[in-house]
């Protein structure tokens, strides 16, 4: 069986690491599988390393062109840099196209999976039997004008299965295209349970100097630093306020991205200079969530968030926004964790300092979180992967 797998970018994010995931998983004998990846990004591969060999590896655009793009994009306030941003992006379309044009020449797949629906406009250029497109969060939380809905709706009608990560959102789906009803299925993301709390104990990667912050007392939370699909400024908010009821841990914010002089003017703002730490990215991170005393996580809007799964399997007890989707289903309607309206500090505030300060409260979190984990262990999600793959289901 010949298997296109197709992705953005192999960078340190949620869905890239759960494509790595599914890549290791698959029994591979009588599979021939080859990985596309949009943007090739010198020192941000992160992922590149942890891909099987038997997996060929070819990228589309080159990070000279990517750079370019990043150059002009930082400064585009500027109207002449907005010019040229809007001309690199331009460039940076033509060359994809081009190259999977050339990439697809005379090439047949028995199975392409569209693993971001990055494909979705260029989906004909594919010769497959089979096509699946993969949806990691709520379409009409990143398209949000009708039109560009319905057209990303017609795209989607060329795929056979179209595989949503968690129940809400497939519901969600079928009310915004019924159509699709039938093609639309769901499966979790897989969890390698044992190896995440293996890496939990590996400390190679951090520092000395660092790893006395491991032995504060702090709570963290774990994503990109952008100010679109994620809420910092809430969750600052509500730390603030925790703070100010004599909380003594400090924040641990774990990731990078674009916004981070923005968060950094925030905290700088709300006067938590001493209270909030800005790690950075670290490849493995869950001996920093290992370690952590309450997890964290406000977002406007998600998909199914990796790092809370990754957290009930650390057993660390979780507070999260309500947003679409996901977290409401993984901590089973505030069953498993604690949930709050999106934008609400004040709630936060309130639910930091009852789970840290009531002993009783954060063992039950502490304790339900392991049971739950364990519904996401990557064996029967795989299953479900090869039965999409093999033609079995979807």
């Amino acid at each position: 069986m010949k298997i296109l797998f197709y992705n953005g970018s192999l960078r340190m994010g949620g869905a890239e690491k759960i494509l790595v995931e599914i890549l290791n998983g698959l029994d591979k004998k009588n599979k021939e599988i080859n990985l596309l990846i949009s943007d090739n990004v010198l020192g941000e591969n992160f992922f590149e390393k942890e891909l099987p060999k038997e997996v060929k590896l070819n990228y589309l655009i080159g990070s000279d062109l990517i750079e370019k793009t990043k150059f002009y994009k930082l400064r585009k306030k500027n109207i002449f840099y907005k010019l040229m941003y809007n001309y690199y992006m331009r460039k940076e379309q033509k060359e994809k196209t081009i190259n999977l044009i050339n990439f697809l020449k005379d090439k047949k797949y028995d199975v392409v999976v569209d693993f971001d629906m990055g494909l979705s406009k260029n989906i004909d250029l594919v010769d497959a039997k089979k096509k699946i497109a993969w949806i990691h969060s709520p379409i009409d939380s990143w398209y949000r004008k009708k039109d560009k809905i319905k057209r990303l709706g017609d795209r989607l009608k060329k795929y056979n299965t179209l595989v949503t990560i968690c129940d809400d959102m497939k519901e969600k789906t079928e009310k915004l295209y019924p159509f699709l009803k039938d093609r639309l299925i769901r499966i979790y993301n897989p969890f390698d349970i044992e190896k995440i709390k293996n890496l939990s104990q590996d400390l190679s990667e951090i520092l000395e100097e660092k790893r006395e912050l491991l032995r504060d007392n702090y709570i963290i939370s774990v994503g990109r630093l952008d100010n679109y699909s994620k809420d910092y400024y809430t969750l600052l908010k509500g730390f603030k306020g925790a703070k100010e009821k004599r909380l003594t841990e400090k924040l641990y914010i774990l990731g990078e991205g674009e916004e981070r002089e923005l968060i950094k003017s925030w905290i700088d703002e709300l006067s938590l200079k001493n209270d909030v730490i800005l790690l950075g990215k670290y490849r493995n991170p869950y001996p920093w969530i290992k370690n952590a005393k309450l997890f964290l996580h406000s977002s406007r809007f998600e998909g199914l968030p990796t790092v809370l799964i990754e957290s009930l399997i650390c057993g660390v007890p979780i507070i999260s926004s309500d947003c679409p989707t996901g977290p409401s289903e993984i901590l089973k309607r505030g069953e498993i964790g604690i949930l709050y309206n999106v934008g609400d500090a004040k709630k936060l505030e309130e639910e930091i300092v009852e789970v840290l300060t009531n002993k009783s409260i954060y063992e039950k979190y502490k304790k339900l979180s392991l049971v739950r984990a364990q519904d996401f262990c990557k064996t029967n999600s795989l299953k479900d992967i090869e039965g999409v793959l093999n033609g079995d289901k979807g």
